[in-house]
């Protein structure tokens, strides 16, 4: 038995031995994993601005119109990105002040019921106290008699010192609650003042944004250079895509456990509410041209949300097109995402399906806010409407 018990001991030891080692070497892995993931992503950011650099390179014809736009645009989106945290935070921040002062309602509701019990204790204190303890003792005929009114006064004394604790204690947590309420309180109020300034720099920027559209329509005032800038920007969108497929590579490749995008086809939601107002393969610009994919009108400040599965190739500012965001899903497919006023997800970031990437806008000089969207493979529009099929709602 004992050399039982002595194998059985040294079986135990082994065990708790052993598995510190295994937390380690899983932590290492996890380490190792995020190091490359982090190297992975900083390659492919690298590559991504070699790519914005080539199409800046490209930019002489751009006016000196445009690229104010673009630089008040991109400001535009920088605030509404800020403002969209902060309201997050608002949100959180409420939501853990109504759980403080739902937790400071049940700990005063604690504290009346233990002031009431403690009041009841205190009065058969003071009854059994007009008998003095000893006479108590004294007045007893047995021993067995005189050994329960000990045990009774005992328990009665240790249950009340136990009340007076729990009565200290909930004292001193509704306190540190107050304190808390206090302090969320302020920070709030903090967070509300950004809030209201973020938004008074936002107004400002929208006002210069107006009037640099009202100079960019002087400069295109005609039917033929409105077609000539919009086949710049489809050749400018095509050399972005042609530089992504080319220098990102396997880097963009999907998730295991995610479906291939072919296999969507005609089960996808639609990116965002509202109808659609140009059609894929509608004529555009007096039929000179046509759109490569669809034009969805909804309220701007409404969010944008992914359309399946993959990672953020491009999130910037492209000429025609102003605040794209750009979603890789593998296998050359891509969802593009166009005219935002904010872009929520950087370069690299992996998005699920139904996860908000933007926020619905007028930019790259658009007059009403809506949502371009188009769905290519290996650099060719396809149909989305063959894509998507449900409506998005809520």
């Amino acid at each position: 038995m004992p050399n039982m018990l002595a194998a059985y001991s040294r079986w135990l030891l082994l065990l708790t031995l052993m598995f510190p080692l295994l937390s380690a070497s899983d932590l290492y892995a996890d380490s190792a994993t995020q190091q490359q993931k982090a190297r992975e992503l900083e390659a492919l950011r690298t590559k991504i601005d070699q790519i914005k650099q080539e199409l800046t390179s490209r930019r002489e014809l751009h006016s000196e119109v445009v690229r104010q736009l673009q630089q008040i645009e991109t400001r535009i989106g920088r605030q509404v990105k800020s403002l969209r945290n902060i309201k997050d935070q608002l949100k959180a921040q409420n939501r853990k002040l109504v759980r403080l002062q739902q937790e400071q309602q049940q700990l005063q509701r604690e504290l009346a019921d233990q002031r009431d019990l403690l009041g009841q204790q205190i009065k058969a204190a003071y009854i059994i106290g007009r008998q003095e303890f000893l006479k108590l003792l004294l007045n007893q005929q047995s021993p067995a008699a005189l050994g329960r009114v000990s045990i009774y006064y005992d328990y009665f004394n240790r249950a009340r010192s136990e009340q007076i604790e729990r009565a200290i204690a909930t004292i001193t947590r509704l306190d540190q609650v107050e304190t808390e309420i206090e302090a969320q309180r302020g920070e709030l109020q903090t967070l509300l003042a950004r809030e209201t300034r973020q938004k008074d720099e936002l107004e400002k920027n929208f006002r210069q944004r107006s009037q640099a559209l009202a100079r960019l329509r002087q400069e295109i005032s005609s039917k033929d250079q409105q077609l000539t800038r919009l086949r710049e920007d489809e050749k400018q969108l095509q050399q972005l895509l042609q530089g992504l497929n080319r220098e990102l590579g396997d880097l963009l490749t999907g998730k295991d456990s995610q479906k291939r995008f072919a296999e969507l086809r005609g089960r996808l939601t639609w990116p965002a509410r509202g109808d659609v107002q140009k059609l894929f393969g509608q004529p555009r610009n007096a039929g000179e041209l046509r759109w490569n994919g669809v034009l969805i009108g909804e309220s701007a400040g409404n969010t944008v949300y992914a359309v399946a599965p993959g990672r953020v190739a491009y999130a910037d500012w492209l000429r025609g097109y102003g605040l794209m965001i750009i979603v890789d899903h593998g296998d050359g497919y891509m969802s593009l995402y166009g005219h935002n006023q904010g872009l929520l997800k950087e370069v690299g970031t992996w998005v699920e399906a139904d996860e908000p990437i933007a926020e619905v806008g007028s930019s790259g000089g658009r007059d009403e806010a809506g949502l371009y969207f188009e769905i290519r493979h290996n650099g060719k529009p396809t149909n989305p409407a063959s894509w998507c099929r449900r409506t998005r709602r809520g």
